[in-house]
């Protein structure tokens, strides 16, 4: 009995959305339909210019020395022969650590972007080489100090480049 009761609730259920949705959907919408209009647009009228205000025209006539080209390119020479040293060779530090991960990297080079000495990173098949230019040990004893911090081991190694 229940499940006849039920089932007959369920139908007249069914039956009035659907017939709540069929009288939403009936309204009948008045569209206008509007239709663009094509209008060619005017040519643009070209007005030839005279031989003294053509740009091009005076860039011809000048003289080649008055203008000089923007270069993209630039040549530089540097006598190493004459450098105050006689040898020719600087004084600079190896910094020799003992991994060579992008964590250790990265760590190296901001520490001493932080501690402001200038560094160059070569790489050297797959161990980069590191040198610092300081003017003595001691200051790069810093270095080794921060980086172990960071629980990198290094070690500095005078070299002559």
């Amino acid at each position: 009995m229940q499940k006849k009761v039920l089932g007959a609730f369920f139908l007249l259920l069914f039956v009035g959305v659907g017939f709540f949705l069929s009288h939403l959907l009936d309204k009948e919408v008045e569209v206008k339909i509007d239709s663009a209009q094509y209008e060619p647009s005017p040519l643009p009228k070209i007005n030839q210019t005279s031989q003294e205000t053509a740009w091009i025209k005076e860039m011809a006539q000048k003289d080649s020395r008055e203008f000089i080209f923007p270069v993209n390119e630039l040549f530089m020479q540097i006598d190493l022969n004459n450098a105050p040293s006689g040898s020719g060779k600087t004084k600079s530090f190896r910094l020799v650590i003992d991994r060579a991960d992008r964590y250790s990297l990265f760590c190296i080079i901001q520490t001493l972007t932080a501690l402001r000495m200038p560094y160059i990173v070569i790489k050297e098949d797959k161990v980069p080489s590191i040198f610092v230019e300081a003017k003595s040990e001691k200051t790069l004893e810093n270095v080794v100090l921060e980086l172990e911090k960071y629980d990198i081991k290094s070690k500095i190694v005078e070299v002559w480049l």
